[in-house]
């Protein structure tokens, strides 16, 4: 069977999910890693097959049997590498957000079209099954028009403190509130219009990372829809999981609640503490899947068949929008127009 050559370049935290994916897919050779932590980088090409591992970022672009690549560096570090690989005429997979500023968004989606290159960009909670399941009960009409929204999704400390060593140059507003904006665009299929966001520093940042403990930000959507987004970083470690997931819809006949991280389909008690595994969101490993590995499937299909991407540039872009309207609104103490 003939295979496409895929590499990633960013060979961290998600980077490996990309690497687990790319050596599962039937369709998909993996040809390279590329990571400026060379040891990094072999680690991960040995582990999950790849041909080689590289420093070198111009090694993987100007490889003619490198088609697509993974870009898995830090949120504020896409720019560069992705216009670069439009420009060798790779296809795209970029890890949300798109990019940290709307100059930069714009940039990456230009290369990629006057490139013509496919640009998807990681939003792996569209495939996410209560979220398409909520998605899908909303198309067909079963809460009436949704009228108000409460997403949350917020970390405990650990991952600013010891997960993220770039987490200075991020917040919870960029590593996690893309998803969830994201998702809620997408399930309202509306966008937004108008915000108001509040944030506070200090626990962080006495901890020695500079950035936002949390945001706050009530967004209002040009259908009149009003949706309320809460991400913080300050969640204690002793949480029973990493991350607390909520999502509710009310519609103008009923109802979602997503309870996407205290599920409770498994516990786990130890001496120590309790702990809900997540059951969704695969660990590392060679074997196991998850919605967080099917998103990079649907990458590889659509570069190898042909079939849709599940979020593409002009997604991208509109996260990231919003997000730098919440940073504005913040900065300014009103509300500010998307």
């Amino acid at each position: 069977m003939s295979q496409t050559g895929f590499a990633l370049v960013g060979a961290g935290l998600f980077g490996e999910r990309h690497a687990q994916a790319y050596s599962r897919h039937h369709a998909a050779r993996f040809v390279a890693v590329c990571d400026l932590d060379r040891d990094r980088a072999e680690t991960v090409a040995a582990r999950y097959g790849a041909a080689y591992a590289t420093a070198d970022l111009s090694r993987v672009l100007a490889d003619p049997a490198i088609t697509a690549v993974s870009i898995a560096t830090p949120d504020h570090l896409h720019r560069a590498i992705a216009v670069a690989a439009a420009a060798a005429g790779k296809h795209l997979l970029v890890e949300k957000p798109l990019a940290t500023t709307v100059a930069d968004a714009e940039a990456i989606v230009a290369a990629a079209e006057s490139h013509g290159v496919k640009l998807m960009v990681d939003f792996h909670n569209r495939v996410n099954p209560p979220m398409v399941q909520a998605r899908d009960a909303i198309r067909r009409g079963e809460i009436g028009s949704p009228r108000y929204v409460y997403a949350r999704l917020s970390n405990t400390i650990a991952v600013p403190t010891e997960m993220l060593r770039w987490a200075k140059n991020s917040s919870a507003l960029w590593f996690l509130a893309s998803h969830m904006v994201d998702v809620v665009r997408w399930m309202l299929n509306d966008e937004p219009a108008r915000v108001y966001a509040v944030s506070r520093s200090g626990v962080l940042r006495d901890l020695g990372v500079d950035t936002a403990d949390f945001h706050v930000a009530t967004v209002e959507f040009r259908s009149g829809a009003v949706a309320v987004f809460e991400h913080a970083w300050i969640l204690p470690r002793t949480h029973a999981t990493v991350k607390d997931l909520k999502l509710e819809i009310l519609g103008s006949s009923g109802a979602i609640n997503i309870d996407g991280s205290h599920n409770r389909t498994l516990e786990l008690y130890s001496a120590a503490r309790a702990v809900y595994p997540d059951l969704l969101a695969p660990p590392i490993g060679e074997h196991l899947t998850g919605f967080v590995l099917d998103s990079v499937a649907y990458f590889i299909d659509s570069v190898t068949g042909g079939a849709p991407l599940i979020a593409d540039g002009a997604d991208g872009l509109a996260v990231t929008r919003l997000l730098c309207a919440i940073e504005e609104s913040v900065a300014l103490g009103r509300a500010v127009d998307v």
